[in-house]
């Protein structure tokens, strides 16, 4: 079944702004019409059962409660480990393809399609389409709509903009205190007029923002005093952005969004992680560079249009 216009798709939901808003960007990409259902194991046993059962082809309900939903789907997309069995019982019982977002572990790769990213180590399936990023997209809209309302707090002049986007703690990894601070340290020293801006995260370590208080910085937003997120303004605005490399979210975003050109600041207290890969096939493709190993920084975006042609060659594929 070959996505188009008049097709619609079941996305579900695990609560995880990262995950849900991935299904939701491949449906914007596909051009489909797509409804958010939020879905949930019923206990902790429940999760465990859902592998046994997958294993064996059994599609039951009693694992999990799913929102309510209407109307018809030509396919089920989602994305974490949450929503993996939730989407082949619930496409069986619509009729629909099944497409999951990342790597689905612990469950049988025998969905429709999976979109999976290059770092997350793909099986090499006739159904696995692999993507330079996570997916994300752009609405212009939205974005015109976050940078009024950033001017408003901060409005901008004709200088150079550089922002920094800190992050924080990750999975296995924790951000250093001590690294942060010489990758600041690094970038007012690389600085030549123009502005600064930085702005933390909801995982960023208190530490961290304590010492971004200290410096001469133009505008500074800590995540620990307003939920505020001036990202989709820095992405817009900025002409270099210096990213921590613990989210493969927002490192995507900076890298398909914008004309800025991207710095990784390696600052966790781990290389061997799935977001370091995720950097260094970015690194390999000049998409990126690492603050600290390159002088020539990189204005490279990357597209995704090839990934949701692909994807429908892989769904307009005769079931096996």
């Amino acid at each position: 079944m070959t996505p188009d216009g008049n097709n619609r798709a079941l996305v579900l939901s695990d609560g995880r702004p990262g995950h849900f808003n991935q299904s939701i960007a491949l449906c914007r990409h596909l051009g489909v019409e797509y409804e958010v259902v939020e879905v949930a194991f019923l206990s902790g046993f429940a999760r465990a059962v859902s592998h046994l059962f997958d294993f064996f082809g059994v599609h039951s309900t009693s694992l999990f409660r799913v929102g309510e939903f209407d109307g018809a789907f030509q396919m089920v997309v989602s994305a974490g480990s949450r929503t993996y069995y939730a989407n082949k019982v619930l496409a069986a019982m619509l009729g629909a393809q099944t497409v999951a977002v990342l790597a689905p572990r612990g469950y049988r790769w025998n969905y429709d399609c999976i979109v999976v990213p290059e770092y997350d180590a793909a099986k090499p399936l006739s159904n696995v389409v692999t993507t330079p990023v996570n997916m994300t997209y752009l609405d212009e809209q939205l974005v015109a709509e976050k940078v009024e309302e950033f001017r408003h707090r901060h409005p901008a002049g004709g200088k150079p903009i550089w922002g920094v986007i800190v992050g924080g703690d990750s999975g296995g990894s924790k951000m250093e205190v001590g690294k942060m601070a010489e990758a600041m340290d690094r970038i007012e020293a690389m600085r030549t007029g123009g502005e600064l801006w930085v702005t933390t995260s909801r995982r960023t370590p208190t530490e961290i923002e304590t010492d971004l208080r200290r410096r001469s910085i133009d505008f500074l937003h800590l995540y620990s005093e307003e939920l505020y997120n001036p990202i989709p303004a820095f992405v817009e605005l900025c002409d270099r952005l210096f990213v921590t490399a613990d989210s493969t979210a927002m490192l995507s975003e900076c890298v398909t969004a914008g004309s800025a050109a991207v710095d990784v600041l390696l600052v966790s207290n781990k290389i061997e992680t799935k977001q370091h890969r995720f950097v260094r096939c970015l690194v390999k493709g000049g998409v990126v560079t690492v603050l600290g190993e390159s002088q020539n920084p990189s204005r490279m975006k990357v597209g995704l249009n090839q990934v949701a042609v692909a994807v429908q060659e892989c769904l307009a594929k005769p079931s096996s």
